[in-house]
């Protein structure tokens, strides 16, 4: 039996798109090692976190503080040396609130409200309080105690 071109050509062209499927429905082999496993996972800090100078905080306002991808700590200075610490995700749907604004900490995403005095929900849509931090002034600069 003699193959033309066009059937050789065929057999050629099929032979490849098997090899090719093959490849891709094949699944790969994925070994981590113990030590790969477990720096991969996502920590929180804890201890002492030293945020920065107290003089980033103005009265009646608020500053951000990024920690990690996690977690970001809104200090707020509602009266003069009295600091207040929160966690910046709003409880509604997660977002990063915006800080203090008009004497209320402010999510951008659905307009909720919060006390800077206390996290309380000041009005919707979120329906829990922001989480409270511990913050201390040492000196000139603000630890956050996680």
């Amino acid at each position: 039996m003699k193959l033309g071109r066009r059937e050789l050509l065929g057999v050629g062209v099929a032979s490849t798109a098997t090899i090719a499927l093959a490849a891709c429905a094949a699944e790969p082999e994925v070994t981590q090692s113990e030590s790969e496993t477990t720096s991969a996972q996502p920590t929180t800090p804890s201890g002492d976190l030293l945020l920065g100078p107290a003089s980033e905080v103005m009265v009646g306002s608020g500053n951000k503080y990024k920690i990690d991808e996690m977690l970001t700590i809104l200090v707020t200075q509602p009266k003069a040396g009295e600091y207040r610490g929160f966690s910046a995700t709003c409880t509604h749907s997660g977002c990063i609130v915006q800080g203090v604004r008009d004497g209320e900490i402010a999510c951008g995403c659905h307009g909720a409200r919060f006390d800077q005095e206390t996290g309380a929900v000041i009005s919707g849509p979120a329906k829990t309080a922001l989480g409270r931090i511990t913050i201390e002034l040492r000196g000139e600069d603000l630890f956050a105690i996680l």
